[in-house]
């Protein structure tokens, strides 16, 4: 146990270092690492340290701050890496050992940055006697001040959700977003219903993870404590993918039919497009298109392990659509490029990689597919609208500019084509403009934005 907890640390320890240095996505890095650990415990408490550190580290900095002579962000990446490690141990896992918390950083910080290990050392043992003894911006007076430091959020987004939600319901989507991701899949129906999936995980090493059924998404699963969803056998061969239950929703909303000829205009890494293969019972074709063409080896890796054949992964600009394929599809997906902000829960740094300068520019680029993709739609076609995102000038402002800009495309309402009875009075309002803003806080499961279009007759 101790030495796969040491083993855990140091490989925790690496990856926020990396994080910090190189801008890198962690959730990426996880995927490539934690395969590679061959204990469930190495797993489990690699990805709860990178995860829980990346998500806490406003509040850890806030704290650690009190005992430091010098902000936190002054120190070398490898110091902060054990004193935040070592910060969120003592603060949030009840189950280490204070003592193991203090020691196991400093050695990590001899091993990193050895000039830094004293200091580790010293501040260390302060927030472990000290603990949660801080004092905190007035929650009346100072709000986002507050907030921010109390749940580790950037106070200019905190100051954007202030002004949309109020105080209670920002609060309740930071909690959220601080909350552990589950491991959500979604059954491969080209091979086994989602009770078979069940099945299949419990026969093998998903019996370590609790495992429930979606609530929204009838091909959804959950398991929690559990890592890389890649090391599963069910997903080696190609019962399931990973895919968060309200990404699934997407494609049924579309509602590919087999034999139809789809155009996915953003398709990588391709959870999406397989999805829709799937609904379409591998038949028709699938033209999955994105401006990245490294990234199409990831669908065609996706397709050929769940056995989905009718994919067809080329590079392009939904943008620029060559104009033989004006017209040309019956449904058309737009996952668009977006902040990201409502997958803050499963993204655990990307709070920290965003700023409100970027959201100003993704409009126009989301609105510009999503009026190249809408060429390609045949008369009587339908366009989906997708993104990760809860911030309403990449929704609902791209949603009214694109209307406006081509009347021959309507709304469709949402209630025929959802799995599942519409939850609320105030979601009905939105289906019926054939809209949706699924809200983290409260649908419980990512935010997410869904539209659907239908184009004239002509």
């Amino acid at each position: 146990m101790k030495r796969a907890a040491a083993g855990a640390r140091e490989t925790a320890a690496a990856l926020l270092t990396r994080v910090e240095r190189e801008h890198a996505y962690a959730n990426i890095l996880l995927r490539q690492t934690l395969p590679s650990l061959p204990d469930a415990r190495e797993r489990r408490l690699t990805t709860a340290l990178v995860n829980g550190v990346l998500k806490q580290r406003g509040t850890l900095d806030y704290i650690l701050r009190r005992h430091l002579r010098k902000p936190v962000r002054a120190l070398p990446a490898e110091a902060r890496a054990a004193l935040r490690m070592g910060a969120f141990q003592l603060l949030w896992l009840e189950r280490v050992p204070a003592a193991a918390a203090v020691s196991e950083s400093v050695r990590i910080a001899k091993l990193t940055s050895p000039p830094h290990a004293a200091l580790v050392n010293g501040v260390l043992r302060r927030v472990a006697a000290e603990g949660w003894n801080v004092d905190w911006p007035n929650r009346d007076k100072q709000p986002a001040e507050y907030i921010s430091a109390r749940y580790s959020h950037p106070e200019w987004l905190v100051r954007r959700w202030l002004r949309r939600w109020g105080r209670e319901e920002t609060e309740k989507l930071c909690l959220w977003n601080n909350e552990p991701a589950e491991t959500w899949l979604r059954a491969n129906r080209l091979r086994c219903a989602r009770e078979d999936l069940i099945g299949a995980l419990l026969a093998g090493d998903g019996q370590t993870a609790d495992i429930r059924r979606g609530v929204w998404a009838p091909s959804a699963v959950c398991l929690t404590g559990w890592g890389a969803p890649d090391a599963l056998p069910a997903f080696q061969s190609g019962l399931c993918t990973a895919q968060d239950e309200s990404s699934q929703l997407a494609a049924f909303l579309l509602a590919p039919a087999p034999g139809e000829q789809v155009l996915d205009a953003c398709a990588a890494p391709g959870g999406k497009t397989t999805h829709m293969a799937e609904l379409m019972e591998n038949t028709g074709k699938i033209t999955a298109l994105d401006i990245h063409a490294a990234k199409l080896t990831l669908i065609e890796q996706s397709a050929a392990r769940l056995g989905v054949s009718i994919i067809a992964a080329r590079p392009g600009d939904a943008r620029d659509l060559p104009a033989p394929e004006h017209g040309a599809y019956d449904k058309i997906l737009v996952d668009a490029p977006c902040s990201g902000l409502g997958v803050t829960r499963r993204r655990a740094d990307l709070r920290w990689q965003k700023n409100e300068e970027e959201l100003s520019a993704l409009p126009a680029l989301q609105l510009g597919i999503l009026l190249g993709a809408a060429q390609a739609a045949r008369p009587g076609g339908e366009i989906v609208y997708a993104t990760c995102t809860v911030e309403p000038e990449e929704n609902f402002a791209v949603v009214k500019a694109f209307t406006a800009a081509r009347p021959d495309f309507r709304p469709v309402p949402l209630g025929p084509s959802m799995p599942f009875p519409c939850p609320s009075p105030a979601d009905e309002r939105q289906w019926e403009k054939g809209m949706w803003q699924i809200l983290p806080h409260r649908h419980e499961m990512d935010g997410f934005f869904l539209a659907k279009f239908r184009r004239g007759d002509g």
